[in-house]
């Protein structure tokens, strides 16, 4: 319930509240994800995360269409989505590999936890520095400001997503799968690229003809049957999709404040 201009209390509509519905599946996930890493169940870790972050990206879209936005969801989403793509993944790498690292794996896990803290506390903080300015973040930038931390998340669990796809197919993918140094390393690799000012494509300023609505769901529709039918090939040639972006990204961000300089 909230009060309105009057001081009457207003009741809300159970659809007021399906965004946060959303956002606490997501983080249900997300503690899901840590008790099947625990038990050694990578597969359903992992789909658990996977899971998450696909309601991470439907519960904001939805409090949008709902008009049911709210200061409770944006903190709750928050929250949510430190631990999905924070605590968790490091959680899931430590448990599988960096353990043998001993303390440099537990501090290669911590660090990456409080890279994705920063990385969510600066967004909401240029978040609402720009609703100051009356200039939404999301409909003037372009570009996100690092990796995001559901991306970031899913780029660190890459090793443990690669051991399992080539586990299936009896071989092993050299130290990248085997050896927690490697493992540490391209964990702290996105723990930096996270927290760091390097500019990453935002999908949220694509903008699409409507004769290409139709080859976008067949697109889609053929993503999520690779999830199904061929989960690891198709998160690793997703990994291998978003990683080759984040340079291409970069050259554009620095073509358009520069484009002097590149014609010169």
């Amino acid at each position: 319930m909230t009060d309105d201009q009057n001081g009457k209390t207003k009741r809300l509509s159970l659809t007021k509240l399906i965004p946060n519905m959303l956002t606490l599946a997501a983080l249900t996930a997300g503690m899901t994800s840590m008790q099947y890493a625990i038990q050694g169940r990578w597969e359903l870790a992992l789909i658990a995360i996977v899971l998450a972050a696909f309601i991470d990206a439907l519960d904001g879209a939805v409090a949008r269409a709902l008009k049911a936005s709210s200061k409770l969801g944006a903190e709750l989403d928050t929250l949510s989505d430190f631990l999905c793509f924070g605590v968790a993944p490091a959680t899931i790498m430590y448990l599988w590999l960096l353990q043998d690292a001993g303390r440099i794996g537990w501090i290669v896990a911590v660090v990456f936890a409080i890279a994705a803290a920063l990385r969510l506390a600066r967004y909401n903080a240029e978040d609402k520095d720009a609703q100051k300015n009356l200039l939404p973040a999301a409909k003037k930038k372009p570009y996100f400001t690092g990796v995001p931390a559901p991306t970031g998340a899913g780029m660190a669990l890459l090793p443990l997503i690669m051991s399992l796809q080539f586990a299936e197919d009896g071989h092993k993918f050299d130290a990248f799968t085997t050896s927690p140094e490697y493992v540490a390393l391209w964990m702290l690799l996105f723990a930096v690229l996270m927290v760091s000012r390097l500019p990453t494509f935002s999908t949220k300023q694509l903008r699409f003809h409507p004769k290409m609505v139709v080859p976008l769901l067949a697109a889609f529709g053929l993503l999520i049957a690779g999830l199904i039918h061929a989960t690891w090939l198709t998160l690793i040639l997703m990994g291998a999709v978003y990683g080759a972006s984040i340079p291409a990204a970069a050259y554009f961000a620095y073509r358009d404040k520069n484009p002097k300089k590149l014609k010169s």
